[in-house]
């Protein structure tokens, strides 16, 4: 019922002041380099408001270079603030207050929010304030019939001044102002200094018991696949248990049997029945996510086992008592393994899951928690992070997540709103800002991924896909398509031009969609040697020869080198060009008796620059894309020719052949 809304943190390690970081209302997202200062900024959130024992220790958490300079104040009780909560009611939070202090009148609106601060000497401050005249007036709303009412409130805007009024009226015992000024005379006798009446109410009635703490993962909390009970008892008993033991612990709340229950002496039925209903609500948990190892929806491939016995002939301390040995059984091949031999990945993601769920049935559904996350599912694949992200939005649904990451499959390209990017200045140390535009490109590289793995993932909409080098050609033969079925003749079919940026990137692409089922037609300049990543996917035989055309097949002589714009009129394309570089070539139009000889036009216009000594762009040559956009304006069926048109429908119905 409250909303954590805002996090602030200084002087902590790295962080000198990390700004205000803005909280997401479910998840937030820190991204950032290595070393950056991402683990600083949870561990601080935690040790502010821990659902453990974690607190702040000056001599570890103080930034060094300023730690002789600060700790005279300290020792003189002068603490240095570290961290600032922000927090919101929520609606319900408010109407409750409002009708139970404020006899129903909206004092405090929906989102109305306070602050809690945390210094280093591990107390807190709260910062709380609304309108006192109007907490005022709804206060004495139920009292305004009463004699004397308009007396004691008049021109006062503290509840204290109103109760001084009231006693000094000496009033019977039972009267109503009487009873009003004694019940709040005893909330004062609770109210730490420097807190008003009402204030300290709300807080103290209200807002401190609902405040969400934090629960803090890491690796550190991994399953072991081996336990020894006997001497996870004894630390248990001494209270020296370690975080492994605690997510030891939490497997068998999740379970619903106790330490006991393992270590106890009891018939064989009995003890295999609880051991398979461990395995049994385990598997169903973990596998309603983990969808890395199934042969079908819902099919999982993997089961988790368990078994209880002692092993004399083993290392101590497993050779003493009974063992709690986990394994992971392949359903598909009939063979199980020691938990802890499985890969990483499945290892953080199970313990993850067994982890959160014992906390959560320890805690019940009263207590809010917002829960910390460092680098979750760095092991896992990148298609188990996003099971894993899947996870995570259904745990959002109850509760607040922060995590840190620098993967970008861990980043949702459709909830940017969510990342905040953390930087290790030189000078200011670790800030956390939502401002992406500053950032620097190392930061963002992960957002920037993340988005082109969306692109690219969106990109192949269509079953039947033609793969061009580049975007020039993509709009060229656009528009000669439609220009085609404008005149009743044929264009492009069925599927969408696909650019991929070079022709040494068509190989990589047909790979990689042709694992997506996909149809692909391959639509390429002919050089003067085939291209061997080309003729090595054919050999393959990850694409068919008759799917990898090239221009020079609707040229006339064929098989010579051969690009798109050769299929254009000569004079066509050149007055494009001129018209598209007028300004740089300063009237000195290029004509078609001044280009060189070459089966190429681009080549051409590329020997003519050359040799005018002129530069269009830094590394030579010329935009093909500007060119293109010019070209487009002249395309129409009054500048084709007959045969140029015949050449365009030859080339679409092969591709609408090939994509069949």
């Amino acid at each position: 019922m409250l909303k954590l809304t805002k996090a602030h943190v200084w002087k902590y390690k790295s962080i000198e002041d990390s700004s205000p970081v803005e909280v997401a209302g479910n998840v937030t997202v820190l991204v950032g380099k290595n070393e950056s200062g991402k683990t600083a900024f949870l561990e601080a959130l935690n040790k502010a408001l821990p659902l453990g024992s974690a607190s702040f220790d000056l001599v570890f958490d103080y930034p060094r270079k300023d730690y002789v300079q600060y700790r005279p104040r300290h020792e003189a009780k002068e603490y240095q603030n570290v961290v600032e909560l922000t927090f919101a009611l929520s609606k319900e939070m408010a109407e409750k207050i409002n009708n139970e202090v404020f006899n129903g009148s909206k004092v405090l609106p929906e989102g109305h929010s306070f602050t809690r601060t945390t210094h280093y000497g591990n107390s807190n401050s709260i910062g709380f304030t609304f309108d006192k005249p109007a907490a005022l007036a709804a206060l004495k709303k139920p009292l305004d019939a009463l004699e004397h009412a308009d007396e004691v409130f008049a021109q006062e805007t503290r509840i204290d001044e109103v109760i001084g009024k009231i006693e000094a009226l000496q009033l019977p015992a039972d009267s109503t102002l009487n009873v009003f000024a004694k019940e709040w005379r005893s909330r004062l006798s609770k109210a730490p200094n420097g807190w008003g009446f009402v204030d300290w109410h709300i807080w103290n009635e209200y807002l401190s018991g609902a405040l969400p703490q934090f629960l803090y993962f890491d690796d550190y909390r991994l399953l072991q696949g081996k336990i020894n009970l006997e001497s996870l008892n004894q630390r248990k008993s001494n209270n020296q248990l370690s975080e492994a033991d605690e997510t030891a612990l939490g497997l068998f709340d999740l379970a619903g049997i106790t330490l006991q229950d393992l270590t106890s002496e009891e018939g064989y039925e009995n003890s295999k029945a609880k051991l398979e209903a461990i395995g049994l609500t385990i598997t169903r948990q973990v596998f309603e996510f983990w969808k890395q190892n199934q042969d079908s929806p819902g099919a999982p491939t993997l089961a988790v086992e368990f078994d209880v016995k002692a092993d004399p002939k083993d290392q101590p301390p497993f050779n003493s008592g009974k063992n709690l040995y986990i394994r992971v059984k392949n359903l598909r091949h009939g063979v199980s393994v020691p938990f802890d031999q499985r890969s990483k990945g499945f290892i953080w993601f199970f313990s993850f899951m067994v982890w959160f769920s014992a906390i959560e049935n320890r805690l019940g559904t009263e207590k809010d928690v917002v829960l910390l996350l460092d680098e979750p599912g760095l092991s896992l694949h990148a298609l188990a992070q996003k099971d894993f992200l899947i996870y995570i939005d259904t745990l959002s649904k109850d509760r607040q997540i922060i995590y840190t990451t620098h993967s970008p499959f861990m980043v949702q390209s459709d909830h940017l709103d969510r990342v905040r990017v953390v930087e290790d200045h030189p000078k200011k140390g670790t800030t956390v800002t939502g401002e992406l535009q500053g950032s620097s490109e190392d930061s963002l590289f992960p957002l920037q991924a993340a988005l082109g793995y969306s692109v690219a993932q969106n990109l192949f909409i269509a079953d039947k896909n033609v793969l061009v080098e580049g975007p020039a050609d993509l709009i060229l033969l656009l528009h000669m398509s439609s220009l085609l079925e404008q005149l009743g003749k044929k264009g492009l079919a069925e599927g969408i031009f696909v650019p991929v940026g070079g022709l040494d990137k068509l190989s990589t692409f047909i790979a990689l969609l042709g694992a997506n089922k996909l149809h692909l037609v391959v639509l390429h300049d002919r050089a003067s040697k085939p291209h061997q990543g080309l003729e090595s996917t054919v050999r393959q035989k990850l694409i068919e020869r008759k799917r990898v055309l090239d221009y020079s097949l609707f040229r006339t002589p064929d098989n010579i080198e051969t690009d798109l714009e050769d299929l254009f009129p000569e004079a066509l394309y050149l007055e494009a060009f001129n018209s598209a570089y007028a300004k740089e070539l300063g009237g000195n139009a290029l004509t078609p008796s001044k280009l060189p000889k070459h089966p190429r036009m681009v080549e051409r216009i590329n020997q003519w620059l050359k040799k005018e000594n002129i530069n269009l762009l830094h590394d030579g040559g010329f935009n093909h894309y500007r060119v293109a956009q010019e070209l487009l304006t002249k395309l129409t069926a009054a500048s084709l020719g007959t045969s140029d048109v015949e050449r365009f429908e030859k080339l679409f119905v092969r591709l609408n052949s090939a994509l069949a």
